[in-house]
């Protein structure tokens, strides 16, 4: 079985937090901030692209604290395109990448299976992509059927009923997912030693300006809620994740980390339930009014900036005042 990860929000972490933008802080302030963390984990979408553009400056921001000392890190939970895609997509706009440090839905699924030392045949519904990564991990799985039916419980029956030895059932970002799918992940998780695992958990999906699409995480409820399965967690902010995250990385004082996002719950959620410090940015899927408007603690982030770029304006700022 799963081992269940305990996470814990202190008080202090649930008291009432107002925003600081951090070219408003004072030059000391400005200065404390910037050395009270040491490594930076941030999202992609939103941060340093959007669906068609690279975000201006986002380059030039990470180079500048990288050059002040800071260790930076990606976690997305955007797991349509290949690392080698992104790798590639790093380097055009002038990003160094490091492939080892890159986090990403299937990379942390495939390490809690390996963790578990999952044995067992899995039950997919993800991108290509996704289950390259479990075939390459030496996983076995299935998926679909990618077909449409006659609508019969007849014909129904003979596609959604398998003795085939299914011991996890994994859901991520999947666009040919069908009702009838579903119906056959719940059917697997009958078994009492079947697991059910949650890669990208987005509830919303940025997918056009002002346009948003149901994610894996509205699919993954359903499945959760009639199977009475614990859902466990891979994608950002899910509790699993932080675990694993703080392990991989030997977190030894989560205060000194910075998360970066552009999303309220995925991104600053995530970094709380973490005990990181958080920054939103607001070049991305949320804006100034959505998050003065939010009222789940939790999700109110420490510090915001308009974009990446403003870390080139503070590290000048603090410059120009020890001259």
């Amino acid at each position: 079985m799963a081992n269940v990860y305990k996470f814990t929000i202190s008080k202090a972490e649930t008291t009432q937090k107002t925003p600081k933008h951090i070219l408003k802080l004072s030059v000391n302030e400005k200065r404390e901030f910037l050395n009270s963390f040491d490594r930076i984990f941030s999202d992609v979408d939103g941060v340093v692209w959007t669906v068609n553009e690279c975000i201006p400056r986002a380059a030039e921001g990470f180079k500048a604290l990288s050059d002040a000392g800071k260790k930076y890190s990606f976690v997305t939970n955007n797991g349509v395109r290949s690392e080698s895609e992104y790798a590639q997509r790093f380097k055009e706009i002038g990003i160094e990448f490091n492939a080892n440090e890159f986090v990403y839905p299937a990379k942390s699924v495939v390490q809690y299976l390996d963790s578990i030392n999952f044995k067992g045949l899995i039950y997919v519904m993800a991108t290509d992509n996704f289950k390259k990564s479990l075939r390459e991990a030496g996983y076995e799985y299935i998926f679909g059927p990618l077909k449409i039916i006659k609508e019969t419980y007849s014909d129904l029956a003979n596609h959604i009923f398998s003795n085939e030895p299914v011991r996890a059932v994994i859901l991520d970002v999947d666009f040919n997912m069908s009702s009838l799918n579903l119906i056959r992940a719940h059917l697997f998780l009958r078994h009492p030693d079947c697991i059910l695992i949650l890669g990208a958990s987005d509830k919303l999906l940025p997918f056009a300006k002002g346009v948003d699409i149901i994610g894996p995480s509205s699919f993954a409820k359903i499945i959760a809620e009639s199977s009475k399965k614990r859902l466990i967690t891979l994608g950002k902010p899910g509790k699993d994740l932080a675990e694993l995250l703080v392990k991989n990385f030997r977190i030894k004082d989560r205060k000194r980390v910075l998360m970066i996002g552009d999303m309220l719950e995925q991104d600053i959620g995530f970094g709380t339930q973490c005990g990181f410090q958080t920054l939103l940015m607001l070049s991305g899927g949320c804006n100034l009014e959505k998050m003065l408007a939010e009222t789940n603690t939790v999700n109110i982030p420490d510090y915001y900036a308009d974009s990446m770029g403003d870390f080139i304006e503070l590290l000048k700022d603090l410059k120009k005042a020890e001259v």
